[in-house]
């Protein structure tokens, strides 16, 4: 009977399990209000209970009332709703639910408690430009992301979030990767993560903020071909203009006349300067505009096809680019053997494909692919463009009479030989990446259960060969009594090929495992997670591998889309810690309140939502050499010792090196963040925030500990530093019949002060680093310039080298009558974090024209001027000099003494003159136009004729203009090396 009974009783809540079970109809669709096909409609917590929405939008589950749907749109775009019925119409806004991808969690914008700044696919496209660097597309885009431009041969932008020094964690699908050879169009968003409660997922790894790039993936029922050709050209800008040869001879004689030696040029020799006799002993010889050409040219193609059907979807795209440099060709083809012209040429291939093996069972598989070579002369290519600047156009000719490279007994090279006679180097890049992720839901055992497990593997090699070769150069000279001279330096060696050889190998490689928890139910969800994660770096170099291990578990609640809270605990671990202690904690928590959905604001339908802030945690940063904890020996800094009785007898030895550290630690930051988001009226979103960063343990040369101790002392975890600040960032756009528009603009303010650097006792308290800014400069103050040897006489004592009339005169800080290095002081501002960041990103379109601007500047850095042949002309004596020592400035001469703002002229060493001071300092601020986009889209009705879905004609320019306070230069990189750029591209986009 008792059987009975419970068989009854079985079959009875079986039946009311199944009575509560309904079909839910849906539609989705997009903020536009057309059907949204390809999204995967799931219960949450049970994800093998899945729908897809067809090409009408409409997707058919059986839920029960109450149950949560989850909507997932290419892993880009996700949403969470609340069953109500039968029948539901949901509108998926690819904007406003934005999938923030964590890498270990996911939120939106509604929900998500950590400071986290994004950008998709289809706002990077419109405002990025450069074809090469992905980080050099992002100025100006992204709140809290301070990038500096490089100048250089396919340079990438320097990276950091928040002020802070250090260059942050850049990772691709979830591991370490870079972005130095990503292609534009995989990328599906970009996400900086700034503060404590999202940096602490990634440990000892996160103190400088972390930079998620997520690929684009395949779309359920769909198919998409999308074709891109760009062509573009390099022109080079901000050069410094160098003296011609008369220019240069008579700023030599001046110099050396300021200094008391003997004239090097006469008078008629100057005159044969001027008026251009005889070349061969009087050149003029303009060494920049022989190097390099006008521009020079690059190309990119590449396809992208993706798609999917009901189980499978997929996303490859193949990608090819060349680029080649602003050599001269004449001299690059110099030589039938080879051509030495700066070039690059890349294939790159991704494949994203994911799978859903069974309703429960997922694969998620990436693979990527480079095949790469570069190109140049068998010289650097910052050498190249330095000796085009060096050598002054009255030193020789390219060429002497007799075919030979010219040079003299100063330089004894020829920068033109150095481009077209010494042979090439050419190296071969291969590069392969690969991951698979495998999810597995469990909620047929527990609901809201399932699993993961992901590996990685990462391999790149680069191979060179080296052709070598040498040239004979030609020295002519002319006596005084005009009888011609000349002797020959070098030799015209013959090409020798060195076999391939490995320069450069990483290894990376990586297993994750994963059990998460996520539950929705009436207004509550909870979702939680337990991760064990190792990685392993490998690169060729000795000392330089890296192995982690982290346990980590976090949880998150969430009430009504009203209250949330994340808490997350990760126990990390590194090699670069000492033997039995690997291991540190980061913590973290983070709270948020969206009054929108409180029941006292529901009435106001202009207020999308209003989101209030606030976490902590704390991550680390393990960049930390290894062999800080052992002692080393190392042989006695003169190769001996002096022993025994005998004057001059010595015997070889060892000697200490750095003394040990017993106890080692990381650098640590703990990060506060209050924040508020705001969307109304559906167009307009602006979001505010407040920081605040800690770092201690900071590794630093401990020299508190006097000299007399007799070896090198140990490093020190005392080091702390603070930065803090505010970031604002607003937004608008909107669309009235043909016409749309949107416009983005960020502002942040940064802070910084040094607490502890292990700075040793200083006599004046003007002379600690301690209390200032990061990168706070000190130098001397200048006050002028010698007027005369009574000056110099009545002055305080300059100890750096012997000084004239003309040489620069500096502050007695400590009225001691001595200038020494006990008169420096802080002057001008951080070198490394400027007081202020903006962003202005703004465009229109109509009709299918349309046009995008990406604005960006910052203020309060301090930049120095120290560029020789620039601003340290004909030093040494072996130096050019630009006219802008000669035009831009006022020199010191005794025509000009009482109005010039530079020292005198000089051939010298003259430390003096060039000591860090007030006079070699300048406003790094600047105001630039970084990319300018400008588009036509073919009207629908020609495109469909051609069975295209779209086709777009583009022209772009990057660093279009700017506004600073540097002349010459590219005002973010002080340098002579390859030139700065202004680029144009114009490209052809179809889509089928």
């Amino acid at each position: 009977m008792k059987k009975i009974l419970y068989t009854v009783g079985l079959a009875f809540v079986f039946s009311l399990g199944t009575m509560a079970q309904q079909t839910l109809n849906g539609v989705v669709k997009d903020a536009s209000g057309k059907p949204f096909p390809g999204v995967k409609v799931s219960k949450v917590g049970e994800s093998r209970f899945n729908s897809t929405t067809d090409e009408n939008g409409i997707f058919s589950l059986s839920l029960e009332e109450g149950d949560y749907i989850e909507l997932n749109y290419a892993d880009v775009v996700l949403k969470r709703v609340k069953v109500t019925g039968e029948a539901m119409d949901i509108v998926l806004d690819s904007q406003k639910d934005g999938m923030i991808d964590l890498g270990f969690m996911k939120r939106t914008e509604e929900n998500q408690t950590q400071s986290v700044s994004t950008i998709y696919a289809e706002q990077l496209m419109k405002s990025a430009t450069s074809t090469n660097r992905v980080n050099n597309s992002l100025f100006g885009l992204i709140p809290g992301l301070h990038l500096s431009q490089n100048a250089g041969w396919r340079t990438n932008a320097g990276m950091k979030v928040r002020g802070v020094s250090g260059s942050p964690l850049v990772l691709v699908d979830g591991f370490a990767r870079g972005l130095t050879n990503m292609t534009m169009e995989e990328i599906e968003s970009v996400q900086v993560l700034k503060d404590g409660a999202a940096t602490a997922l990634y440990g000892a790894r996160a103190a400088n903020g972390v930079i998620l790039i997520n690929t684009k993936r395949g779309v359920y029922n769909s198919f998409d071909i999308d074709v891109n050709y760009r062509h573009g050209f390099n022109f080079p800008i901000n050069q410094p203009e160098m003296a011609d040869a008369y220019t240069y001879a008579m700023a030599q004689n001046e110099a050396l006349h300021y200094d008391g030696l003997p004239l090097q040029y006469t008078a008629k020799q100057l005159e044969n300067f001027k008026r251009g006799v005889n070349p061969v002993y009087y050149p003029n010889t303009d060494w920049v505009k022989e190097g390099m050409r006008n521009f020079s040219q690059n190309n990119q193609f590449n396809v992208m096809v993706r798609g999917g059907g009901q189980r499978v979807r997929y996303m490859a795209l193949l990608d090819y680019k060349n680029e080649f440099g602003l050599l001269n060709e004449d001299y690059t083809h110099y030589s039938d053997r080879y051509n030495s012209q700066i070039r690059n040429y890349e294939l790159d291939l991704r494949i994203n494909l994911d799978v859903d093996v069974t309703p429960s069972t997922k694969v998620k598989f990436s693979l990527y692919g480079i095949i790469g070579e570069d190109k140049r002369p068998n010289t650097g290519i910052d050498a190249i463009f330095q000796n085009l600047y060096k050598v002054p156009a009255a030193a020789f000719p390219i060429k002497t009479p007799n075919g030979n490279w010219g040079s003299n007994s100063i330089f004894k090279m020829n920068p033109i030989a150095a481009i077209a006679d010494v042979g090439y180097v050419q190296e071969n890049r291969r590069l392969l990446e690969g991951d698979m992720r495998l999810t597995q839901d469990l909620s047929m055992f527990v609901k809201g259960l399932n699993a993961e497990v992901a590996v990685a593997y990462d391999n790149s090699a680069t191979f060179q060969d080296i052709g070598s070769k040498t040239y004979l150069y030609e020295i002519f000279n002319q006596s005084a009594a005009g009888l011609p001279s000349s002797e020959t330096g070098g030799s015209n060696s013959t090409m020798q090929i060195s076999s391939s050889k490995l320069t450069a190998q990483f290894i990376r490689a990586s297993v994750e495992a994963k059990l998460n928890y996520d539950r929705a139910f009436k207004n509550h969800q909870v979702s939680a997670s337990l991760v064990y994660r190792q990685d392993m770096e490998e690169p060729l170099e000795e000392n330089q591998s890296y192995y982690r291990q982290n346990v980590m578990g976090f949880v998150g609640y969430n009430y009504g889309n009203r209250y949330m809270v994340d808490v997350v605990g990760n126990y990390y671990g590194t090699s670069v810690l000492l033997k039995g202690d690997k291991f540190r904690f980061y913590p973290a928590v983070s709270l948020g309140w969206n009054l929108a959905n409180e029941t006292f604001l529901e009435n106001v339908s202009q207020l999308d939502m209003l989101k209030l802030r606030a976490s902590w945690g704390r991550s680390a940063t393990d960049g930390l050499d290894y062999g800080l904890g052992h002692y080393f020996w190392t042989t006695a800094s003169a190769g001996s010792y002096a022993f025994g009785e005998s004057l001059g007898t010595s015997i070889g030895g060892l000697r200490e090196q750095q003394l040990p550290m017993y106890q080692l630690e990381l650098e640590t930051a703990d990060k506060y963040n209050i924040g508020v988001d705001l969307r109304m009226w559906k167009n307009f979103t602006a979001s505010a925030e407040i920081f605040y960063d800690r770092r201690t343990n900071i590794l630093v040369d401990d020299n508190r500990t006097s000299g007399m101790l007799g070896v090198a002392r140990a490093k020190s975890n005392i080091g702390e530093n603070e930065t803090r600040g505010l970031e604002l960032s607003m937004g608008w756009n909107q669309q009235l019949k043909d016409f749309k528009y949107y416009v983005n603009a960020n502002w942040g303010l940064n802070d910084s002060e040094v607490i502890e650097n292990g700075q040793a006792y200083q006599p004046y308290d003007y002379l600690y680093t301690k209390g200032h800014k990061i990168g706070q400069l000190f130098g001397l103050e200048a006050i002028g310039y010698f007027r005369d040897e009574q000056d110099i006489i009545d002055s305080p004592e300059q100890t750096f080298s012997v000084v004239r009339p003309g040489d620069i005169k500096y502050k007695d800080q400590n009225d001691d009558d001595r200038i020494d290095s006990e008169d420096r002081v802080a002057i001008g501002k951080s070198t490394s974090i400027p007081d202020m960041i903006y962003g202005l990103n703004l465009g229109f379109e109509y009709k299918g024209f349309g046009v995008d601007m990406t604005f960006n500047g910052i203020s309060g850095l301090t930049k120095q001027l120290n560029v020789a042949n620039v601003h340290q002309p004909l030093r040494n004596g072996n130096t050019n000099i630009a006219t802008w020592y000669l035009k831009d400035k006022i020199r010191w001469t005794e025509a000009t003494k009482d109005i010039a703002n530079v020292p005198r002229l000089s051939t010298l060493s003259n430390e003096n003159n060039y000591q860090t001071s007030t006079q070699w300092i300048e406003d790094g601020s600047f105001f630039k136009l970084r990319n300018l986009n400008v588009y036509y889209n073919l009207p629908q009705a020609w495109t469909k004729k051609m069975k295209m879905d779209k086709c777009q004609i583009y022209a772009k320019a990057l660093n279009v203009f700017s506004i600073d306070k540097i002349k010459y230069f590219n005002c973010e990189d002080i340098a002579l090396g390859y030139p700065d750029l202004f680029s144009v591209y114009v490209g052809l986009n179809i889509n089928f």
